[in-house]
């Protein structure tokens, strides 16, 4: 990221309502989970057989990147982004927010089903081979049922606040994590499950969002890169306790959640006075595209019948042809759901005349105020 950026010479340093850096995380999370996939570039050769220093700087090596805790992220980011215009008590406008909401997320996955099938994956929704575990769409089934939820947990919080609503959902998560302990992924768990166990970390997003605008702007540039190796540091740990101790993702993720919501807040605070690189801030528009269908983009490079080209050039051949793919899906499918999404209005809302603007609608408060933003 560029951290030579001041305010009179930048022009995506954050505006009210507006930070770039989570865009431009927004994109490195995607393609850390990319490269969690296809794996880092062999530069050191494949970690396979072979004894000596060699051979574990090349095991090391491909330990370096675990997508897993890059999703665990992007719940921090989702729940910033959900609740940042519903902040206060304002009444929302429910239906449009749920025919908003649905409209930008399940066109693009239906969209990235197509995709799969096209590519000869087989289409299996419910049992050990669902697709909602073999894909990237496990992640979106918590969310869908965050976004199902959030109205009522927005309601909790107004009435109750954060001291109530976080705790009791902590209470909610570690004993579902504790029916199955032994669990190496979120199929023991269900969607529903796996939500619930997860939540915590959703609502620390929400949470992030009210604190924002309040957080002093952080200038320190060794202190932001301390944050930064330190998530690394525990990601790489909690992929060591689920690869090598047993310890599976499925009870350290909620944890590891905690640390990247502290993370974010100081990402968020440095942003303030450093921008992000800009092409980072424009590449995460097209970052979901790129969660969505990096894997047929990949599959495309056996498509080109290409003679070996070495490892470490096919990785780069891979990773430009995800890249490629997934932009031309943002064209085509993505932004063109998010437009659909702008124009909705539901007949005789008070918040029609907002439909144009790529935020929620937040009407005018008819219910009494109970707690502040700030409060609790």
């Amino acid at each position: 990221m560029n951290e030579n950026a001041t305010p009179a010479n930048n022009e995506t340093l954050p505006r009210q309502g507006h930070y770039p850096v989570l865009d431009a995380l927004r994109f490195i999370l995607a393609f850390w989970v990319v490269v969690g996939h296809f794996e880092m570039p062999p530069l050191f050769g494949f970690p396979h057989g072979g004894t000596g220093l060699l051979y574990w700087l090349r095991r090391g090596w491909d330990t370096a990147v675990f997508g897993t805790p890059a999703v665990i992220v992007f719940f921090v980011i989702s729940g910033f982004c959900i609740h940042l215009p519903f902040r206060g008590n304002a009444r929302i406008d429910v239906a449009r927010y749920y025919l908003r909401r649905y409209t930008r997320i399940l066109i693009p996955v239906a969209a990235a089903l197509f995709v799969y099938r096209f590519v000869g994956q087989r289409l299996v929704l419910w049992g050990e081979h669902s697709i909602l575990w073999e894909s990237p769409l496990w992640s979106l089934a918590c969310e869908e049922i965050y976004y199902a939820m959030y109205p009522l947990l927005r309601w909790v919080r107004n009435i109750a606040g954060w001291k109530l609503l976080l705790p009791a959902s902590f209470a909610i998560s570690v004993p579902i994590a504790a029916t199955h302990l032994h669990a190496a992924n979120w199929h023991a768990f269900g969607p529903f499950g796996t939500a619930m166990l997860l939540l915590p970390v959703w609502l620390l997003g929400c949470l992030l969002a009210e604190q924002a605008e309040s957080l002093a702007p952080g200038k320190l540039r060794v202190s932001i890169w301390f944050w930064r190796v330190a998530i690394w540091l525990a990601s790489w740990i909690t992929e060591m306790m689920h690869f090598k101790m047993g310890i599976f993702s499925t009870q350290t993720m909620v944890w590891f959640g905690v640390l990247a919501y502290f993370w974010v807040r100081q990402e968020i605070a440095y942003g303030k006075t450093s921008s992000p690189n800009r092409y980072l801030v424009a590449a995460g528009a097209w970052s979901y595209s790129l969660y969505l269908v990096h894997a047929p983009g990949g599959a495309m490079f056996g498509w080109l019948g290409l003679p070996s080209l070495g490892g470490v050039t096919e990785w780069f051949l891979v990773m430009a042809l995800c890249l490629a793919f997934a932009y031309v899906f943002y064209v085509l499918v993505e932004r063109p759901s998010h437009k659909l999404a702008r124009k909705i209005s539901v007949k005789g809302s008070r918040g029609a005349t907002l439909a144009g603007k790529d935020t929620e609608t937040i009407l005018p408060e008819i219910i009494p105020r109970s707690k502040g933003v700030a409060g609790s």
